[in-house]
C-alpha cells in the first residue's frame, strides 16, 4: 500500500467511524456502548496513530467532565467536532502534500 493509499484509508476510516452528522441536539455518545467499541477498536487497530489517540484522549476527557457536569453534552460534543474537524483538515493536506510530491 503506498503512503497516499494509507492516507486515503485513514480518512475513509475517520469519515466512517469518527465523522457524525451534526444533529439539532447533540446525542450522548458517552452513554453509547456501541460508539466506545468503534474507539476501542480504532485504538486497537491504529496504536502509533496519534490523531486517534488524541481524539480518543480527547473523548475520554470530555465524557468525564459531561458526567460531573462540568460541560453540557452539547459543550463536549462541541469541542470534540472542533478537534475533529482540525485533524480531518490536516489528514487532507497531509494527502495532498505526499500527492504533490509523487508527481
Amino acid at each position: 500500500m503506498t503512503i497516499q493509499n494509507a492516507y486515503l484509508f485513514l480518512l475513509l476510516i475517520f469519515t466512517l467511524f469518527v465523522a457524525n452528522p451534526p444533529v439539532i441536539a447533540a446525542e450522548d455518545y458517552c452513554s453509547d456502548p456501541e460508539s466506545w467499541g468503534e474507539w476501542e477498536e480504532l485504538v486497537e487497530k491504529y496504536p502509533n496513530d496519534s490523531d486517534i489517540q488524541t481524539l480518543h484522549a480527547l473523548r475520554i476527557g470530555l465524557c468525564l467532565k459531561v458526567e460531573r457536569g462540568d460541560l453540557t453534552v452539547e459543550q463536549g460534543t462541541d469541542i470534540f467536532e472542533k478537534a475533529r474537524k482540525i485533524i480531518l483538515e490536516k489528514k487532507k493536506a497531509e494527502t495532498k502534500t505526499h500527492t504533490r510530491l509523487r508527481l
